[in-house]
């Protein structure tokens, strides 16, 4: 790793650029194997839960709009 440094250091302008890039994505790959990537199921399971969440949400949501709209449309008639 010290000696990739000292070549880039060492280098000027487009050439320490290019260096630096051809660094940082072997840094990158070896990042990425070390993730652990979640099964099918657990994408799946994850997917709908999120989805579930989302229109739960939502419909509460929507009541509150229409509650408030209703409160405040009796207030100020």
């Amino acid at each position: 790793m010290a000696k990739k440094k000292k070549i880039v250091e060492e280098k000027t302008g487009f050439q320490a650029w290019l260096e630096k890039i051809k660094v940082f994505w072997e840094q990158a790959k070896g990042e990425l194997k070390k993730v652990v990537w979640p099964t099918q199921k657990e994408t799946m399971v994850t997917t709908l839960a999120v989805v579930i969440l989302v229109v739960v949400l939502s419909l509460f949501l929507s009541l509150v709009d229409v509650t408030l709209a209703k409160v405040v449309a009796w207030i100020l008639s």
